[in-house]
């Protein structure tokens, strides 16, 4: 759709010159979270939930660059997100499991349904499973929702689950993909018709998860 294609772009524009967070500055052990939040940056928002079932408290922690919310003009300022994944081990030390430096849109993302308040970055944890929600557009509304769970046999986040939706605010319309990583199962919703395909089963970490390219390649096999 144009006015899809045309609200992307302004996103994309706006996040050419966007702050990425310096990775190696992220020690790969540490005895305090603090250690894990490099110059630059601050903690949003911090989650403590079990991710690697050993009944231990782990941490995500929403990092946001350390910027003045609002210009001068009172306008929010753009501000870089990223997702940092802490574990806790047995005897109290800390170890990175995963930066996500491209996953969070910024806080000046949302394009004209935010205009000028803070695009959100939805970041919770349900019984062991990492979920991202996060909504951007004008007229046509974008909304993803990640899924990530622990790997036992790579140590690191995996995703498990992407669902994509478009929705026309104006006229009702609305097209939507769940994709389960696990299964391999796709499936698309058009209205009241829902279509089934299978895809190759492969692992993608939190890491390799760029949400501008996976909404990118969502529009595409939607023909938006």
């Amino acid at each position: 759709m144009v006015l899809s294609s045309m609200a992307f772009a302004a996103l994309g524009a706006a996040q050419e010159t966007e702050t990425t967070i310096n990775k190696s500055l992220i020690p790969l052990q540490a005895n305090a979270l603090s250690k894990f939040v490099p110059p630059g940056w601050e903690i949003e928002k911090k989650l403590t939930a079990d991710l690697n079932a050993d009944s231990l408290p782990d941490f995500a922690l929403e990092l946001i660059e350390n910027k003045p919310e609002k210009d001068q003009s009172g306008d929010p300022t753009e501000r870089a997100r990223a997702l940092v994944i802490v574990l806790q081990n047995q005897d109290g030390k800390l170890a990175r499991a995963g930066v996500a430096d491209k996953l969070l849109q910024c806080t000046r993302c949302g394009g004209a349904f935010y205009g000028v308040v803070e695009a959100p970055a939805n970041v919770k944890i349900e019984k062991g499973v990492l979920i991202v929600e996060q909504d951007h557009g004008s007229r046509e509304l974008t909304n993803t929702t990640y899924r990530f769970r622990y790997d036992h046999e790579t140590q690191r986040l995996m995703l498990i689950g992407f669902d994509f939706s478009d929705a026309d605010r104006l006229t009702g319309k609305d097209v939507s993909e769940s994709t389960n990583y696990l299964t391999g199962v796709r499936r698309v919703t058009r209205g009241k018709a829902t279509t089934s395909s299978t895809i190759p089963r492969k692992k993608i970490f939190i890491e390799d998860v760029d949400y501008e390219k996976f909404e990118e390649e969502a529009e595409k096999r939607l023909n938006l």
